[in-house]
């Protein structure tokens, strides 16, 4: 069964109108959880599906499979999490969907589609001993290697391309709006510059059309890295990264 992938809000950034908001919640073990939330009406559903199509990407080009719980359950079992929630709800021509899945150790979180079958996870020690880094990817390492280098080109030399899509671009940003969270069971200790800390364990990062003024804040956005460090000195059994 081929994985369906979230619409990725990373992936599918130019389709515009669309609502994500994605938790996930790590416990002691490194066991957890990943609640997903979606609010898109069918002509960003439609956009995305064609997009997926064009770029033949390995993920499912139907985006309404995340409305299926059938569907969910049976990719979230092959990838070994369990569904907890699903709830769907239609209002208007926009249609929402409301899950979460529970996952036992990070290996399987590696394997959820709820965020995209190019996304990487990194669980390392920290800095100083009794801490955890935690790295999410979402679009791979190297997709955020080439896109910093391509944002960092675009500072010293004028791209008259770049910037003429950007413009066409820029206008179907409306309605962009998604969040990312992560739990962490410990205390944040330090975070990257595209994360908010919005609790004593909690880091947020949030992608709004507003934040995108140029064409290096897209190129960014489209390949981000996130990365925590925690205090980890009551997480023992946590799993590291060999």
């Amino acid at each position: 069964m081929g994985r369906f992938a979230l619409v990725s809000a990373f992936a599918f950034l130019l389709s515009g109108c669309l609502e994500v908001e994605q938790t996930v919640t790590f416990a002691q073990d490194g066991s957890g959880s990943q609640a997903l939330v979606m609010n898109a009406p069918e002509s960003t559903l439609n956009a995305v599906r064609m997009a997926a199509s064009v770029n033949q990407t390995n993920a499912s080009s139907d985006p309404t499979a995340l409305f299926s719980k059938e569907k969910v359950e049976g990719e979230l079992a092959v990838a070994g999490l369990v569904l907890a929630r699903h709830e769907t709800t239609e209002q208007g021509a926009s249609r929402k969907v409301d899950m979460e899945a529970t996952f036992s150790a990070p290996s399987q979180l590696r394997q959820s589609p709820l965020i995209g079958s190019l996304a990487e996870w990194h669980f390392t020690a920290g800095p100083v001993p009794d801490t955890v880094e935690v790295t999410l990817f979402p679009q791979g390492k190297k997709a955020w290697e080439e896109a910093r280098a391509k944002a960092e080109a675009m500072k010293d030399k004028a791209d008259a391309v770049a910037n003429d899509f950007f413009a066409r671009r820029k206008q179907q940003l409306d309605g962009l709006d998604v969040t990312f969270r992560l739990r962490l069971p410990g205390k944040v200790l330090r975070y990257t510059a595209n994360l908010e800390q919005t609790g004593e364990c909690e880091v947020t990062a949030k992608i709004t059309a507003e934040q995108i003024k140029t064409p290096e804040d897209l190129v960014r956005r489209l390949a981000p890295r996130f990365q925590a460090v925690f205090d980890a000195r009551e997480c023992k059994t946590f799993p590291i990264d060999q």
